[in-house]
């Protein structure tokens, strides 16, 4: 788990603006909708991604990371990826989410 979480916190410092990682090869996500699960949502910091890591185990084994300027807390989310855009929206709606991130074209989908 110590090599998870050191190596995602410089991916991290690394892309401040956010990023989406495969955990078993924390090579990026470039393509899909990303939308985070609403059970670990306010994660930040070593105990938050460690919370997300677990969480991303069970569910599809990626994680994905943004700052946030308000606070300049870096938030740690388990995602789910789907190529759909309609059913991408409805699980981000489901989830409780204000947005989701498309991949393909970096754009933000606001809710």
């Amino acid at each position: 788990m110590k090599y998870l979480i050191d190596a995602i916190m410089d991916i991290a410092k690394e892309n401040p603006d956010g990023f989406t990682i495969e955990l078993s090869t924390l090579l990026k996500v470039e393509k899909g909708f990303s939308i985070a699960y609403k059970e670990t949502q306010n994660c930040f910091g070593v105990d938050g991604l460690e919370i997300v890591i677990e969480h991303a185990k069970r569910h599809g084994n990626v994680v994905g990371g943004w700052l946030n300027e308000d606070n300049n807390l870096f938030y740690f989310d388990s995602v789910k990826i789907l190529e759909d855009e309609r059913e991408a929206i409805r699980l981000g709606i489901e989830n409780e989410q204000i947005a989701i991130f498309d991949l393909t074209n970096l754009r933000l989908i606001k809710l």
